[in-house]
């Protein structure tokens, strides 16, 4: 069972502000965890075959963890099928039997639904019967009422509370459904305040807050929130890494995003290495996609998922790697409730330049390909093209890991530039020591001119390292 020190706590928290020291004092002794909980989000269930046991491997570790809860924010299913979320009850009821931990620990679950439990996904219910949806649809009519306390022993709500340990968390079920949270927050808002921490559980990000503005709400619980130092919301549906630190957000209040529990995503962005067979970009990407391009373009090898240990004023977030069965960073140690001055806020943590470099006599290789390159997109391929290559940039002295690169190759007359997401860039850094590669096409490279190209790391923030060049 992970316990976290004191020292620990300092290292955490120097780590996300580039060791740059910040005007408030550390964490007295903490002890014991007053709560401890596990978040996984994203499971799709029905979409790529490893779902189930990533679900089974994530909540048998858990249930070593000597754990009070585990909050799920969406996702279960793939295309909203009641046959996807039924293995999540199953596997949950072999790990949890009579919803205990094996050491006799009570251990609640609380589930809020996403887009695809509730709306689905291509289509998947279309020409379906009345008799078949109310079979087979998880969100059709009376089906969540029935299905929740058959499946979980609990009561199906829009919005739900319960207590655990003394802690309130607050769960709102995918925004189609139009759980009324404002009116919620405004209506329990004298049995929220206070310093103490409360967890407030969607399957979208709160908008403005954590991660990808793409995976975002409609504003409704950033507007609920606040008015809430003490709330922590808990979010998925982003897919995004937590490697990438943008997955943690302070403001007017908490927000945390949860991974993914079937690969580590990245905002498609200008990303030419990272798309997905439904992106309107994919076929205009002249690079293949770093991860898996007929599910969401994240890689395999990315997932994970969060556990908690909550304190009276603070949170340790430990983020764990399935596939690799160990720690994806140094756990975030977030100070609640949230304040202006805190080592979370984005512009801070984005002014303390630690930025990933380049190993020591490191070179950029070039290579013509003129029958194209294994890299090329769907759409190049065969095509002549250039292979450039490059070794991995890293962390120095505590400081944050490459996340990015930007390649460019320059002419007398032309400069083209390629953003690519670095490989690994979701891994746990010790398993990520992979070489970069991008590719030009020759025929957008200028003809009978010296080509150059330059190479810079990033890290998250955009902290641009030391370039390197041909």
């Amino acid at each position: 069972m992970m316990n976290t020190t004191r020292r620990e706590f300092a290292q955490g928290i120097l780590t996300f502000i580039g060791g740059t020291a910040f005007p408030f004092d550390l964490f007295a002794d903490a002890g014991r965890p007053a709560l401890r909980f596990g978040a996984i989000t994203d499971v799709h269930i029905g979409g790529r075959g490893t779902a189930k046991a990533n679900l089974e491997k994530t909540l048998r570790w858990l249930s070593t963890q000597a754990i009070d809860a585990v909050v799920c924010t969406g996702d279960i299913a793939h295309t909203g099928l009641i046959q996807e979320i039924e293995p999540f009850a199953e596997v949950w009821h072999q790990v949890f039997p009579g919803g205990k931990s094996p050491d006799g620990r009570k251990v609640e679950l609380m589930i809020a639904t996403g887009n695809h439990d509730v709306d689905g996904y291509s289509g998947r219910w279309k020409g379906f019967s009345e008799e078949k949806l109310r079979a087979c649809r998880i969100t059709h009519r009376d089906n969540p009422e029935r299905l929740w306390q058959r499946l979980f022993n609990d009561k199906w709500e829009l919005i739900w509370r319960k207590e655990v340990k003394g802690y309130t968390f607050i769960g709102s079920q995918w925004q189609s459904l139009n759980p009324p949270i404002e009116a919620y927050m405004q209506e329990h808002a004298d049995t929220l305040k206070g310093t103490k921490p409360f967890f407030y559980c969607q399957h979208a990000v709160p908008r403005g807050t954590c991660g990808d503005p793409g995976s975002s709400d409609t504003g409704a619980s950033t507007r609920a929130l606040t008015s809430f130092p003490n709330a922590v919301a808990i979010s998925g549906h982003s897919h995004l890494t937590p490697a990438n630190e943008l997955i943690v957000w302070q403001g007017a209040f908490t927000s945390i995003g949860s991974g993914c529990l079937h690969e580590g995503g990245s905002p498609f962005k200008n990303y030419e290495n990272a798309s997905a067979f439904w992106h309107p970009t994919f076929k205009q990407r002249k690079m293949a996609p770093i991860g898996d391009p007929l599910a969401w373009g994240g890689d395999p090898s990315g997932a994970c998922f969060m556990l908690y240990e909550v304190y009276d004023d603070h949170l340790v977030v430990h983020r764990r790697s399935v596939p690799y069965e160990c720690p994806i960073g140094p756990a975030f140690v977030i100070p609640i409730p949230a304040r202006p001055d805190g080592p979370f806020d984005l512009k801070r943590r984005a002014a303390a330049r630690h930025p990933p470099q380049f190993p020591t006599q490191a070179k950029v290789v070039v290579k013509t390909c003129p029958d194209g390159h294994p890299l090329a997109g769907k759409s190049f391929e065969g095509k002549p093209c250039v292979y450039v290559t490059f070794p991995h940039a890293k962390s120095v002295a505590g400081g944050r890991r490459v996340y990015d690169y930007v390649v460019v190759a320059e002419a007398a007359d032309k400069k083209i530039v390629r953003e690519i997401l670095a490989a690994g860039y979701c891994r746990p850094e010790g398993f990520a020591d992979l070489p970069g590669e991008c590719i030009f096409l020759q025929d957008e490279l200028p003809a009978a001119q010296d080509t150059r190209y330059t190479v810079t790391p990033r890290d998250c923030f955009g902290n641009a390292g030391v370039s390197i060049k041909s």
